[in-house]
């Protein structure tokens, strides 16, 4: 009896599923090289929050205190928790943070940019 030799042996399947595998750990290896390390991306957040709380403070000082910005208006953490709009600005380590606010107007709008430096950590362009 002749046998038809349209199908996969053993042989083709095993060649293949290697070839699919080694592509996986290609894959993951770029991947992981491309993302870094996930805990370094965590521990950034916590940056992240104290700027946006450094903002959300110069915003509330600027509208509670009808603050009109021409141009560009710099405010400093100390201005801001001199006022009593923000209470603190530490980090994960409770080490005190430094920073400040630019808030530019453009077309109408104010746009808040909020800077930190900490010990281990200071925001680009500080």
């Amino acid at each position: 009896m002749k046998l038809n030799k349209n199908g996969w042996s053993t042989t083709e399947m095993i060649v293949l599923s290697l070839g699919l595998l080694l592509a996986l750990l290609v894959s993951v290896y770029f991947i992981v090289k491309l993302y870094g390390s996930f805990d370094n991306a965590v521990s950034n957040r916590q940056y992240v929050d104290l700027e946006i709380k450094l903002e959300t403070a110069a915003h509330d000082y600027i509208k509670d205190n009808n603050v009109e910005v021409n141009g560009q208006l710099k405010l400093s953490y100390d201005t801001l928790k001199e006022k009593e709009y923000i209470d603190s600005l530490n980090d994960k380590n409770g080490k005190n943070c430094s920073g400040y606010v630019l808030v530019t107007k453009v077309d109408g709008i104010n746009n808040y940019a909020g800077f930190i430096s900490c010990q281990d950590y200071q925001t680009r362009n500080y």
